[in-house]
């Protein structure tokens, strides 16, 4: 099964097997996921099957857009533009905009390359037992973009629900021995996606996003996964993928 395929095969693994308490919606080739929590919804929606038209596009809109205005959420459609390359046009002209196209990449066992961890960067896998500074660091640093961005971080409680989960990963990196970046992996059925893989802005260019990276996805493949992947920032980021054996298979667009 070819990169895109098993990418495809993943998204369909992840939606079947949805938390209790999450509402899935089916509308024509999309399909989404409306979930309650912290007192608000949240939700996110992906193209799944077949060939759509443009009418069959236009129409599902219609029945997303509705659902997700009922839960007051924004609607946000996300998907690979290889597998689909004539809807973003579709989208654009039933007014949504590309907010965000960052490449996919994949790596396999064969093609990994584990990354030589500086001595100077540690790794801490958080558990039910870490404390709530090493929770508090994890949120600060990830939903801030390592203090890029002016936000106020997911609360902590949202991090211990996200860890409760099986077959998930939270990896957080100490330089100097100070807090310095994050990483996860969710696995389903032998596929991995790596998320939140976030520096610290004032400790980049020191390997703590490639250390970060190659250990989730060691962890991944010697629990007997076969395919990890993930979509890159920007080119900077892709050519540190890269060199850990990520390869392109696909743009993730996101539409808003």
């Amino acid at each position: 099964m070819n990169d895109t395929d098993r990418f495809q095969t993943w998204q369909r693994d992840t939606l079947a097997g949805h938390d209790d308490g999450v509402e899935m919606l089916s509308a024509g080739p999309f399909r989404a996921l409306l979930s309650a929590g912290d007192g608000a919804t949240t939700g996110w929606a992906t193209l799944i099957d077949g060939a759509p038209t443009e009418a069959e596009t236009t129409k599902s809109l219609t029945k997303l857009r509705t659902a997700f205005k009922k839960h007051k959420v924004a609607l946000e459609i996300e998907y690979n533009e290889t597998v689909f390359p004539k809807v973003g046009h579709w989208l654009e002209a039933a007014g949504l905009k590309l907010r965000e196209r960052n490449p996919l990449m994949s790596c396999r066992p064969d093609s990994f390359k584990p990354f030589a961890t500086p001595d100077e960067v540690h790794l801490t896998q958080l558990s039910a037992g870490a404390t709530p500074a090493e929770l508090e660091a994890f949120q600060a640093i990830r939903w801030t973009d390592g203090g890029e961005l002016d936000r106020v971080p997911q609360p902590v409680e949202r991090l211990r629900a996200d860890m409760a989960r099986p077959n998930s990963v939270f990896l957080l990196a100490w330089l100097e021995w100070e807090p310095a970046g994050t990483g996860v992996s969710h696995a389903v059925k032998g596929a991995a996606e790596i998320v939140g893989v976030v520096t610290r802005k004032d400790r980049r260019r020191r390997g703590v996003a490639a250390a970060i990276t190659s250990e989730l996805v060691r962890r991944h493949f010697a629990n007997g996964g076969d395919f990890a992947f993930l979509d890159a920032a920007n080119e900077e980021a892709t050519r540190v993928y890269e060199r850990l054996g990520f390869s392109r298979f696909g743009a993730n667009l996101i539409y808003r």
